[in-house]
């Protein structure tokens, strides 16, 4: 897994992780889709609203739960700080 594709999946295990599986060892791989989704829009330069309208998303509209844009975006400012610019492009 790349560097920066870790450290988006570390973020939404330390700073999101609305399904409280941080400590799940078997759940490691619960928010994969999702950073892949994120790894993307980071790639195409995705806005902090942006970012944090896609986690809101994914929490109410795919999880059924509760989810705020505005209490996201701390989550969405840790992951603009993410350097995905060295990555290789996808092919």
């Amino acid at each position: 897994m790349a560097v920066s594709l870790r450290a988006i999946r570390a973020v939404l295990f330390e700073d999101w992780d609305p399904c409280s599986v941080r400590d799940v060892r078997e759940a490691h791989d619960e928010y994969d889709s999702y950073a892949l989704q994120l790894y993307g829009m980071l790639r195409s330069r995705a806005s902090a609203d942006q970012l944090a309208e896609y986690l809101c998303r994914v929490q109410t509209d795919m999880m059924g739960m509760e989810g705020r844009r505005d209490a996201l975006l701390p989550v969405a400012q840790r992951l603009l700080a993410i350097d995905v610019s060295h990555d290789e492009p996808c092919q």
